[in-house]
């Protein structure tokens, strides 16, 4: 692998920006053994370490900085200087959640380096999410059923951190061998954020007080209202093809099946009233000066008690 001067490793969520700075000084490491990593966060680095000195055995130095996004004052000063003329066998990586606050040492590392953009999966991206729990298993040199990769996610939710934390408690308690849906449920406590899927799984189940629930705690976990919203327009999507007899794009034909069968919980027209009714909620949500916790909690409450519906919802002239 190339090696670049400096790496800017940038995210929202501190954990997958530590574990991809983890996976790059491995990578740095394995290339040249004799690597030198010092790292820090920002409030234990006053100053730049020399980075323009070999290390002590004989070979490069790589200076982790942590919370870089917190650069201020000397270290802001050290770090400026060092990007305008970079040591090229040595190798400075900067750890960011974000860097509104930094702009100019963020455009000067990539100019001069590599920016590493790293994000969660999107709220509906399940194919996604179930690959971080299985990179997690992996480096807890454990392997996990399919099932028990969905049992999983169904604990722990859409979240990095409690994926990580959920995975670190089964790894521990697991016997031996592969990790199946049984060793799950007894390991992890609670039932955590389970996400916008949990909630529209629930509406789907026309299952009003099970929704509410799973709204609230997905609320209270800071999931936003329009990543809900997101999660349960994709779902109606999927139902509204199945009703059609058209399988979504990435389904299996055991999930359009069962797509299928979901879709005749609903009554004649009530699918596509509750589209309509999506609709509705996405338009308050980026308009309305009610709170948002409010209007999508009326509009779950809605979507997931079943009814005949009336004429379809049509906006207000402006």
């Amino acid at each position: 692998m190339g090696r670049a001067p400096v790496y800017l490793v940038t995210g929202d969520d501190e954990l997958l920006v530590h574990r991809a700075v983890q996976d790059l000084v491995a990578r740095l490491s394995a290339a040249e053994p004799d690597l030198e990593v010092i790292a820090s966060a920002v409030v234990e680095t006053p100053r730049l370490p020399e980075l323009r000195t070999g290390s002590l055995f004989g070979g490069g130095r790589c200076v982790v900085i942590r919370d870089a996004q917190d650069i201020s004052g000397a270290l802001a000063d050290d770090v400026k200087a060092y990007l305008e003329s970079p040591e090229p066998e040595a190798t400075l990586v900067l750890a960011a959640r974000g860097t509104a606050r930094i702009q100019v040492i963020a455009k000067r590392a990539a100019e001069v380096g590599e920016r590493i953009d790293v994000a969660a999966p999107k709220p509906w991206d399940q194919r996604g999410w179930r690959a971080l729990v299985t990179e997690e298993f992996t480096r807890l040199g454990r392997e996990a059923s399919a099932t028990a990769v969905d049992a999983l996610l169904a604990q722990a939710g859409n979240d990095a951190s409690g994926i990580a934390a959920s995975v670190g408690q089964v790894a521990a308690t697991a016997p031996p061998g592969p990790v199946s849906v049984a060793h799950v449920d007894p390991a992890v406590a609670g039932h955590g954020n389970k996400g916008g899927f949990a909630i529209a799984d629930a509406v789907a189940d026309r299952d009003p007080a099970s929704a509410i629930v799973a709204l609230r705690g997905a609320l209270e976990a800071g999931e936003e209202p329009l990543a809900i919203l997101g999660a349960l327009t994709f779902r109606f999507r999927e139902l509204l093809q199945a009703r059609a007899g058209i399988k979504p794009e990435r389904s299996s034909e055991g999930q359009f099946k069962r797509l299928q069968g979901i879709a005749k919980r609903f009554n004649g027209g009530e699918l596509a009233w509750c589209y309509d009714r999506i609709g509705r909620c996405d338009v308050d949500l980026k308009g309305s000066d009610l709170p948002s916790d409010l209007i999508i909690e009326v509009a779950v409450l809605e979507l997931a008690t079943s009814h005949r519906p009336g004429p379809p919802w049509v906006p207000a002239p402006a």
